[in-house]
């Protein structure tokens, strides 16, 4: 009986762990409503990872997608608001992230964001100053276009 129950662990323990590896190791696509989903539910409360994950399903390619598009500007701003300093640092730092198109998105906002609190949490965080300046100028056409 014992010998059965000592398999029956190893079994599920085994199940669980190449569940876990496979869900955990696929890749991000360009344009992954799920990933949205869990961004949107998790909101303020994000890893590293999972911004990450977040920032990489940005791409031209989505720019055609007009719910995927909505939502994801939508997101990047409250993430944005939210965890500031951990959204630069992963932008910083995950070299799936396409930049340009981060930067794109951030300088055309789809609603009335509140860019000026955005830029004051931008300007006091801890990144390189390079990327801070792109992002402070890519707010600053936002908060321009804003007022239009």
């Amino acid at each position: 009986m014992k010998l059965l129950g000592m398999n029956l662990k190893a079994a599920v323990w085994a199940l669980v762990t190449l569940t876990s590896s496979i869900s955990f190791g696929q890749s991000i696509k360009k344009c992954d409503g799920s990933v949205l989903s869990i961004t949107s539910e998790k909101i303020g409360k994000l890893s590293e990872q999972e911004i990450g994950d977040f920032l990489s399903t940005f791409g031209e390619e989505c720019r055609n997608n007009v719910e995927f598009t909505e939502w994801s500007n939508e997101l990047l701003f409250d993430v944005m608001e939210m965890q500031t300093q951990l959204t630069l640092t992963t932008i910083e730092q995950d070299k799936r992230i396409d930049l340009g198109e981060i930067l794109e998105v951030i300088a055309s906002p789809l609603l009335d964001e509140d860019i000026d609190t955005l830029i004051a949490k931008v300007r006091s965080t801890n990144v390189e100053p390079k990327l801070k300046q792109k992002v402070l100028e890519k707010l600053t056409i936002a908060k321009n276009s804003l007022k239009n």
